[in-house]
């Protein structure tokens, strides 16, 4: 079975290389670009999910050791980049470049949103790695910092987290956060991604003896968990849903009542944003969702073909919702009402392994190869985006990034034959 995909082993192992940057002005340390149209960027979460493919790969054995050993000092390199130019309250930019340490001003207007909280696990891989990081002790300081932040501007009265606005958060459109008042939204993505990153943040702290930050970290990630079971999911629909948290009381003085609805606090924190968007599944990738919950959500949602179930993987937003729109080709911020991306068929599929959907896994990661397989070999590169029915590939040829974590997916099937 693995044969067939062979040009993908060489595709990961080499798009890889590709991407791994020296320091270059402010980026005073090793770094990884996504490839493609975006020449010398380092983003969060872009770099994160490159560098998971490239730690998992350095662990096998046939990998030799100056790779080995490029690939520890690149993700070294990013975690010293964004945290050397963290500001004063803990936050840390989203999009650096060598001529910009913080594109976006993440540092320096709270009005803004921040990276991605994905440097917790980037710590956690390179940990399991390489045991002998001396940075690791400094790096739990100033993850305590970047937390502290989130909790300062953007968690909600509900305990949920909100994004600042809809610029640079990662699934660009997301119908239920992009073009909304800013503070409003709390969506599955920012607020499992966060859950995950204490998790792992917390699991190095105690390898490390630093306890009171272990035990910080999982209370917040507990309380987070027990947030998003609480707003999040939808018990009628079987599935988990963004919110909107700007339920407050809102009184108005009238000439005739003096106050409108001093009285009228409302007796819910949030209010669900009913699009069945792919970050709903994320719950399953974190293991928040109970078994009941996640066979509601495949067998109702995900296994439907006039919903979420495509030819070459999960649609990001299911095909009944009126928003769909698989074909619209842009630039940031990019598509992700419909077409595949590689991310989310990842995240999707690492989701069904963990509660026992082997077929449905095995079935999505055939998928996702047979895509990527597919345009290496009748146009020689990959692209950020892809029809979910014909595959064509749409935005950003050229593009790497976290198209190499179809890395595990290989590595799966290599298991099993």
């Amino acid at each position: 079975m693995t044969h067939k995909y062979e040009p993908l082993r060489a595709f990961v192992a080499d798009g890889l290389t590709r991407i791994f940057r020296e320091p270059r002005g402010v980026l005073r340390h090793p770094y990884i670009d996504p490839g493609g149209p975006y020449g010398t960027n380092l983003w969060d979460w872009d770099s994160y999910w490159s560098l998971k493919a490239a730690l998992g790969l350095a662990t096998d054995t046939n990998r030799d050791p100056a790779w080995r050993a490029q690939v520890i000092r690149h993700a070294t390199g990013v975690l010293n980049n964004f945290f050397e130019h963290q500001g004063e309250d803990g936050s840390v930019p989203i999009l650096m470049t060598p001529d910009d340490a913080d594109w976006f001003d993440s540092t320096t207007d709270p009005t803004q949103n921040m990276a991605k909280p994905v440097f917790g696990q980037l710590m956690r891989d390179l940990a399991l790695l390489h045991d002998d990081i001396h940075e690791v002790v400094r790096w739990c300081v100033q993850l305590d910092a970047y937390y502290q932040c989130f909790v300062g501007r953007y968690q909600d009265e509900s305990g949920l987290f909100v994004w600042a606005n809809d610029v640079a958060i990662g699934s660009d459109d997301d119908p239920t956060t992009w073009g909304r008042p800013p503070f409003s939204s709390a969506n599955p993505l920012l607020n499992n991604l966060l859950y995950v990153d204490l998790r792992a943040a917390a699991e190095v702290a105690g390898r490390v003896e630093q306890v009171a930050f272990q035990e910080k970290w999982n209370q917040l990630a507990d309380a987070l968990a027990a947030r998003i079971q609480e707003y999040m999911w939808d018990e009628r629909d079987g599935f988990f849903y963004s919110v909107d948290v700007q339920c407050r009381q809102q009184t108005r003085p009238h000439r005739h009542f003096g106050v409108l609805n001093e009285n009228l606090v409302p007796t819910w924190s949030c209010l669900p944003l009913k699009v069945l968007y792919w970050t709903g599944f994320l719950p399953m990738w974190t293991g928040i969702a109970t078994p009941s919950q996640a066979e509601r959500m495949v067998c109702a949602h995900l296994l439907k073909e006039d919903r979420f179930w495509a030819s070459h993987g999960v649609r990001t937003l299911s095909a009944d919702e009126r928003m769909y729109d698989p074909t619209s080709v842009r630039g940031n911020p990019s598509n992700w009402c419909g077409p595949i991306w590689i991310l989310s068929n990842y995240l999707v599929w690492e989701g069904l392994r963990a509660y026992g959907f082997g077929e449905e896994a095995d079935a999505l990661s055939e998928r996702t190869l047979a895509l990527l397989e597919q345009t290496l070999r009748e146009e020689g590169q990959g692209y950020e985006n892809f029809h979910p029915d014909t595959g064509q590939g749409l935005a950003g040829p050229g593009f790497v990034s976290w198209n190499v974590l179809v890395y595990f997916m290989l590595a799966a099937w290599s298991s099993e034959s």
